[in-house]
């Protein structure tokens, strides 16, 4: 895809487009919950569209992205919930509600093989290690994603 600074701005959107399902395959593989993963990977997108002017150059764009959510998730194992950037911006964002087939289809996603560059390979799996899993137990999504509840056979051994 290039460096950051071959892209003018316009350029997000497909950008963002592209990369959100990796970004959510990636963070799945760390929480192990779709719709925290969704809430995650949506966050971060939302915070490389307020950096996306800025970011840094020579940079894979995927691996910044990734990076940045890196410092997403560690905000929100912080904090104990997933923060919005939008609601900090003074937007309303639209709440979203995944369905069983929604999350089904994320948790697919995990399974899937990721074409990320080598080094955005090196931080998603930096990344699917980073938090220790305590922190993760008590993670709670933001107010703007909500999910049907999962089928048990699909949640893991902590009700997710």
């Amino acid at each position: 895809m290039g460096e950051l600074s071959d892209h003018p701005p316009g350029d997000f959107e497909l950008f963002a487009k592209r990369w959100l399902p990796g970004v959510v395959a990636v963070f799945l593989r760390a929480v192990r919950d779709p719709a925290l993963a969704y809430d995650l990977a949506t966050e971060t997108v939302a915070t490389a569209r307020v950096r996306w002017a800025s970011a840094p150059q020579g940079v894979e764009p995927v691996t910044w992205l990734l990076e940045l959510g890196a410092d997403v998730l560690a905000a929100a194992v912080e904090r104990k919930r997933v923060p919005s950037i939008e609601r900090r911006r003074d937007h309303q964002p639209r709440s979203v509600t995944l369905t069983v087939a929604q999350q089904q289809e994320l948790m697919a996603l995990a399974e899937a093989r990721l074409e990320l560059p080598v080094d955005a390979r090196t931080v998603a799996d930096a990344l699917a290690r980073t938090p220790p899993m305590h922190a993760l137990r008590e993670l709670g999504r933001s107010d703007l994603v909500h999910a049907e509840p999962l089928p048990d056979h699909q949640r893991d051994r902590h009700g997710r």
